[in-house]
């Protein structure tokens, strides 16, 4: 990029904010350059912040969310609905459906983020056998299955569907999100529009 100054320090920042889904040349240099415009008591606590969430934040061993403990705030909330699990891509749909006021328990295929590349048959077949313990061990009556409405989300739902469907009811989110569409990009009312008019598969 021949806009950036000749630091090596400063373009390896650049380089790196650039790895983050959605930003470009142009919006990783505007980071960069507000960083380096923090004072040094706000640029030592966003290092700080940093440095432990990389650390210390890992999967629930539960459902895959995010955590510092082994379990995650959801897994640990004695005041859900434990009868119904919400099967989502990724950590990030899970916030979202939080936002939109589901409140049942949650298990996350994927990893943090919503991926370009699928999810691998033995990444979907280990999902789906710690999925089945916890249905077993704890009397779960409803799987919600809240993938995309894309190829890929396709995919994942006929595989779980036809895996859990004589051991549990399983239903899916309305088509009120429409297809093609991911759940990171869209809004409350529109999830739990989709999660109240959710249909058995």
């Amino acid at each position: 990029m021949k806009a950036l100054p000749p630091y090596k320090r400063f373009s390896q920042l650049v380089g790196i904010l650039r790895k983050v889904p959605g930003v470009g040349e142009r919006g990783a240099l505007r980071m960069a350059l507000h960083f380096a415009a923090l004072s040094p008591s706000d640029g030592r606590k966003l290092a700080k912040l940093l440095l432990d969430v990389v650390d210390n934040l890992k999967r629930c061993e539960e459902c895959g969310n995010l955590s510092f403990e082994d379990r995650c705030w959801v897994c640990l909330d004695g005041g859900r609905d434990r009868g119904i699990i919400m099967l989502v891509e990724s950590v990030m749909d899970l916030l979202l459906m939080e936002d939109a006021g589901f409140k049942g328990l949650y298990h996350v295929v994927g990893g943090l983020v919503p991926e370009a590349k699928r999810i691998s048959p033995s990444q979907r077949k280990q999902s789906l056998e710690r999925l089945v313990k916890r249905i077993e061990a704890t009397g779960v009556r409803e799987v919600v299955i809240a993938f995309p409405f894309t190829l890929k989300g396709e995919s994942l739902t006929k595989f779980f569907a036809e895996a859990l469907k004589e051991k549990v009811l399983v239903t899916r989110l309305s088509r009120g999100i429409p297809v093609g569409g991911e759940i990171e990009f869209m809004d409350t009312l529109t999830l739990n529009a989709s999660f109240e008019r959710r249909h058995p598969v």
